[in-house]
């Protein structure tokens, strides 16, 4: 049996071979990120002499980078490992006892990992997944940055318009921009009136821009303690951002409508028509759980892919990372904020899912009150909320059962 490290990078990758006795048979050596590279290394696994089944490759699921070299390999029937990069560290502080890395470290540590058995497998997603998983990342992505020209575009409200939050709550809805990009500053309100006010937003629908908040507005506009200074330059400013956060608001929405599309596709090609009606229910059953939204059905299957390859709802949190770290020392035990490791975006919807479904969702607001009585903080609560709906989503899933609230009642133990 032949155990292979490969230590993946941008320009090139370097590779170890050992063999079940721990024994070096190929020397590291380097291989370029191109298809002659990846010639390379195939030459030297088949100067091997072996069966594929006899070769086990392990490489880490580093960013992306991996992934063209895995399923170049994968689909030549070889053994792909992906590996975590916590464990190949911790395995590295076990074995070395000391802070070592470099390049050929990182591969014979790899090849000594897999060859020892000690690690937990990683998961491509197959297409479709794949696919969900690649356009749900850019979308986070993508609100990250509209958060932050939000922030910025607010702190200038402060300054061109501090009275403005005591009208408008939220200055980036659609009726609010149409408003700030016509009126940026205070001063840029001037001789305006409230029938021109109102005029801006008669095509918008659902607008609720009525005369009595014109008037306010005006009034507040009048008496502001914005001296004007720069304002034209200002109002280029947030013109801009207003263009910006209208632009990626957009691209949000037509990110999650692909999304959808996606997700309402079968997850599998060339599937009968049997087993097409049968993942179509499955997903229809996991949108009856009240106060789960298709965002976070999104979130859970682009993150996690195939729920079945999870052996219990454990595993699923597990891998989530969806647990509270703990330190106790003698008498000392503290529960702290949630582990960092686990799937972040993955982790942050389930969050926010727990505090929608508190609303709700009756039977879960029943276990947030009662685990909030018992002397759990709000926080700790919600965490236990979010597992449970991570349990939910597994069973749901796995069996193909729409949502049941006597059985959400079932005993749930943190």
């Amino acid at each position: 049996m032949f155990f292979i490290g490969i230590d993946i990078a941008k320009a090139f990758s370097v590779c170890s071979v050992i063999d079940d006795k721990e024994e070096m048979i190929i020397k590291p050596f380097s291989f370029n990120s191109s298809a002659d590279g990846f010639k390379k290394l195939i030459n030297n696994i088949v100067s091997l002499n072996c069966n594929t089944k006899d070769i086990i490759i392990g490489m880490e699921a580093t960013g992306l980078l991996f992934e063209n070299l895995y399923r170049y390999l994968s689909d030549l029937n070889y053994n792909v490992i992906l590996l975590n990069p916590y464990q190949t560290a911790q395995y590295r502080n076990m074995v070395t006892m000391k802070y070592v890395k470099n390049d050929n470290i990182d591969s014979l540590i790899i090849s000594l990992l897999i060859k020892s058995g000690r690690y937990s497998k990683g998961y491509v997603n197959e297409e479709q997944l794949q696919s969900l998983k690649v356009l749900f990342r850019h979308k986070e992505n993508i609100k990250d940055n509209l958060k932050s020209l939000k922030r910025e575009t607010s702190s200038l409200f402060a300054v061109v318009f501090p009275e403005l939050d005591k009208v408008i709550k939220d200055p980036y809805n659609v009726s609010s921009l149409i408003l700030l990009d016509k009126y940026p500053t205070a001063k840029h309100f001037e001789n305006v009136t409230v029938k021109m006010i109102l005029k801006l937003f008669r095509k918008v629908k659902g607008n609720n821009f009525n005369e009595a908040k014109a008037k306010l507005l005006l009034s507040y506009a009048k008496d502001t303690i914005y001296s004007g200074s720069a304002k034209d330059a200002r109002a280029l400013f947030i013109r801009s951002n207003i263009t910006l956060i209208r632009a990626l608001q957009e691209q949000i929405k037509s990110l999650e409508d692909e999304m959808l599309k996606i997700f309402d596709k079968p997850i599998e090609e060339n599937i009968t028509k049997e087993d097409e009606d049968y993942i179509s229910s499955v997903l229809d059953n996991l949108r009856t759980i009240p106060g789960v939204s298709d965002k976070t059905l999104l979130a859970i299957l682009a993150e996690c892919g195939n729920l079945d390859r999870f052996k219990n709802a454990k595993s699923l949190i597990g891998y989530l990372g969806l647990y509270p770290t703990q330190y106790q020392s003698g008498n000392s035990h503290t529960v702290g904020r949630l582990a960092q490791r686990g799937i972040p975006i993955a982790k942050h919807a389930l969050y926010m899912s727990a505090v929608a479904s508190v609303l709700h969702n009756e039977q879960l607001r029943k276990i947030f009150r009662d685990k909030v009585s018992s002397g759990k903080s709000k926080k700790e609560a919600l965490i236990i909320i979010a597992k449970k709906i991570a349990t939910m989503i597994y069973s749901m899933f796995k069996y193909n059962t729409p949502y049941n609230p006597n059985r959400v009642l079932v005993s749930y133990r943190k």
